[in-house]
């Protein structure tokens, strides 16, 4: 049996609760009977109380670890992170929290006894925008060029439970701890050491796996995972949205489409799957609907535009410091609608 992993650092004033529990849903809504485990630490865990317990009812497997209180909630994500083979029994497909399942997730019997994930940015460390930093970061951490030309997205990982993995994963945390103390608190860059140390163990998966919404639009037609990496959640600042904006804008892009989560009642099913309300359940079950409305509209350039973090960037800026400049895009959206 396959486990479905999800790691959560999170406390009432953020929404990363809310995002775990709508990837959980919708992971559900495409894979029903799957095995979902929360890796959690215990002053997350103290807080899934009210609304908020409603993640722990949607998962099949709770694993609690009890960490420093001194580190961070980003510290402590990645600390789970790069320890969930040593925590966790069963090969494990690990999913990151700001996606959108969309697809059947069965593991293909290929992969059985091998660890795979999907490029980063979906291209080769020679072609990609970020080479130089990457190459930088490493050098600076006293670890390898990568020479092999791939870095791969940690977002989604299938991990079997074999010794090596566990020594893969044994050196992964401890590469990210000497990082740490070197200030630099990303799991990206150790990950590919670790990857070069065990001679290159990690093997590619097709990039619908992992469909980076920035980068992966080719992928789209035959995602499984769609990946909000590379774009951005906004904030709209309450104003209301008109419907017109969905084609910039795809409702679970949007900020409020978790905070207000907070407030509403959840159900969850004797077989674990979940519902909200209408609109948030027929959201979460036609996410990828909402991208190809994008690349139907505007073309794959267009859609390449509109997903990427700039564009992501200046319409939050716009929202935040001169909304009405949003009714342009308003009224773009209506003529492309």
């Amino acid at each position: 049996m396959t486990k479905y992993v999800f790691v959560l650092t999170s406390s009432p004033k953020d929404f990363y609760c809310e995002q775990t529990l709508v990837a959980v849903a919708s992971l559900r809504v495409h894979n029903p009977g799957a095995f979902v485990t929360l890796l959690t630490d215990d002053r997350t865990l103290a807080t899934l109380t009210g609304n908020r317990a409603a993640l722990k009812d949607a998962v099949d497997e709770i694993k609690a670890l009890t960490l420093d209180e001194k580190l961070t909630p980003m510290l402590r994500s990645r600390f789970l992170k790069t320890s969930i083979r040593n925590v966790i029994d069963g090969d494990f497909l690990f999913l990151d929290s700001d996606i959108a399942v969309v697809g059947d997730l069965s593991i293909p019997e290929e992969w059985k006894g091998g660890i795979y994930a999907v490029l980063d940015f979906h291209t080769n460390l020679s072609k990609a925008i970020n080479r130089k930093k990457v190459l930088n970061n490493a050098k600076r951490m006293g670890f390898s060029p990568i020479l092999n030309d791939q870095l791969f997205n940690s977002g989604v990982m299938y991990v079997p439970d074999t010794p090596e993995m566990h020594k893969f994963f044994e050196t992964w945390h401890t590469l990210w701890e000497e990082c740490v103390t070197k200030g630099f608190p990303y799991d990206m860059a150790s990950l590919a050491e670790t990857d070069y140390r065990s001679g290159y163990a990690i093997k590619e998966m097709p990039g619908g796996w992992n469909c980076q919404l920035a980068y992966g639009n080719r992928f789209l037609p035959t995602a499984k995972v769609l990946h909000f990496f590379g774009s951005r959640i906004i904030d709209t600042r309450g104003r209301k949205v008109p419907e017109s904006m969905n084609l910039f804008l795809p409702k679970i892009l949007r900020r409020d489409f978790y905070t207000n989560l907070k407030n509403l009642p959840v159900t969850v099913n004797a077989d674990r799957s979940v519902h909200i309300d209408g609109y948030y359940d027929d959201v979460i079950a036609h996410a990828k609907e909402a991208f190809e409305f994008q690349t139907k509209k505007v073309g794959a350039a267009g859609a390449y535009i509109i997903r990427s973090y700039a564009f992501a960037k200046s319409l939050a800026w716009l929202y935040k410091n001169i909304p009405i400049l949003v009714k342009p895009l308003e009224l773009l959206g209506k003529i492309f609608s």
